[in-house]
């Protein structure tokens, strides 16, 4: 937590440390305090895996699938744990996925706007488009569903050519003039259709402002994700273009903020696009909620004037053992605070890729990709496509003595 602001993700860097000394730092008496998210950049991880240490030590412990979610794709859990007496604030943003948000220990009050509230918000980002679920893109690559364009491309140019293969080793086995007649015709469609998208790919990747390296091997091309992560394509929370994104940088959701403050560089990072520009003292000021957050010295309320213009916001006080879904894009600013004498928060949370159908069982517009996705998972476990874990060919990841956790600035 930065000293100054008393807020999360505002100069703040990450570090790395045993889980021992995380929980030891948590015991001295005064902070600022570091705080642990699961969620991992590149440097750490080749590729995010659904249940990043130690949250995977859990697993047993909750479903990886909570019932009420129904057929929604899981992006990654995520294991959240801070101390905070007075209250500490995430700063005002939204995230890219639906979150069921479970609080375990201590308090927390979320401030929540719905995302067609961006126009009074001031978003470091300007907004692209704002599809009908509600979802917030910063440029075209992002779909509703939460996946990048680029890789939904691939995801399809894999599935016919899944679909060609089938057909091809089928043909030898159909008999009768009048179903290989069919049987060819579907093919040639099958084979057009393969075809026109190979060709956007090849040109999409060649793009000056979204373009992407692309494999001249054709199995290459098929691959989905190939060292990437699927879940950094949903949205840059890291000051990360997509084209970073999509060669495996991460670009994280963070319902407690961003965690990063600086950038591999060492140098202070950009704001994420999907967080506000407003200081979270003005937020609670305009509002008139209690805050400990401090105002800028560089800002003032009428840099911020829209504000007033914003639909009144949800306050949900959240006490442990109760949950909250926040769908996607969801404007929300949280303040945490702890209880008893350990002083400490902490949750868990799932992502899940925000559903763009009106179907509770089939919660997805583009059915073949979802499904080919699905079907990935199911071969490889709970792991990412892309995990070097389930790819033998990559390096094994380290057995999560040391987990990045956010540094407070002393």
């Amino acid at each position: 937590m930065h000293p100054t602001t008393q807020q999360f993700g505002t100069d703040v860097q990450r570090v790395s440390m045993p889980f021992r000394e995380f929980l030891q730092s948590l015991k001295i008496e005064k902070g600022p305090y570091h705080y642990l998210t699961t969620q991992y950049s590149g440097e750490e991880w080749d590729a995010l895996t659904v249940f990043s240490p130690p949250t995977d030590a859990l697993r047993d412990e909750f479903p990886e699938v909570p019932r009420l979610i129904g057929n929604l794709y899981l992006q990654q859990a995520n294991l959240w744990l801070g101390k905070s007496k007075d209250g500490s604030s995430s700063g005002l943003h939204h995230d890219f996925h639906d979150n069921l948000y479970c609080l375990l220990k201590g308090r927390k009050r979320f401030v929540l706007f719905p995302p067609h509230e961006h126009e009074h918000l001031y978003p470091h980002g300007n907004v692209h488009t704002l599809h009908k679920n509600g979802v917030i893109a910063y440029d075209k690559m992002l779909r509703a569903d939460g996946l990048d364009y680029r890789v939904a491309l691939r995801t399809r140019v894999a599935v016919l050519k899944k679909q060609l293969d089938a057909m091809e080793a089928s043909s030898a086995k159909t008999k009768g003039k009048g179903k290989v007649k069919a049987a060819t015709k579907e093919r040639k469609a099958l084979e057009r259709e393969y075809l026109s998208l190979r060709e956007e790919l090849e040109e999409l990747a060649e793009d000056e402002q979204y373009g992407f390296p692309l494999d001249d091997d054709e199995d290459d091309i098929e691959r989905v994700d190939d060292g990437s992560d699927l879940g950094s394509l949903a949205g840059d929370l890291d000051g990360q273009d997509d084209y970073e994104a999509l060669m495996g940088e991460d670009g994280l959701d963070g319902d407690e903020g961003s965690t990063t403050g600086e950038d591999r560089s060492g140098e202070a990072a950009e704001d994420p696009p999907s967080f506000s520009c407003i200081p979270t003292a003005f937020l609670h000021k305009q509002l008139e909620l209690p805050t400990t957050a401090i105002a800028p010295s560089d800002s003032s309320p009428a840099d911020f004037l829209k504000l007033a213009k914003a639909s009144p916001p949800y306050v949900v006080e959240l006490s442990a053992g109760q949950m909250l879904y926040l769908p996607a894009s969801w404007w929300h600013e949280v303040t945490s605070s702890s209880d008893g004498e350990e002083d400490v928060h902490m949750a868990l949370n799932w992502w899940f890729y925000p559903p763009d159908a009106d179907s509770f069982e089939e919660p997805y517009e583009d059915k073949a990709v979802w499904e080919y996705l699905r079907e990935s998972r199911r071969k490889d476990g709970v792991a990412r496509i892309g995990d070097p874990a389930a790819d033998p060919g990559k390096r094994k990841r380290d057995d999560g003595s040391e987990l990045p956790v956010k540094k407070a600035k002393k």
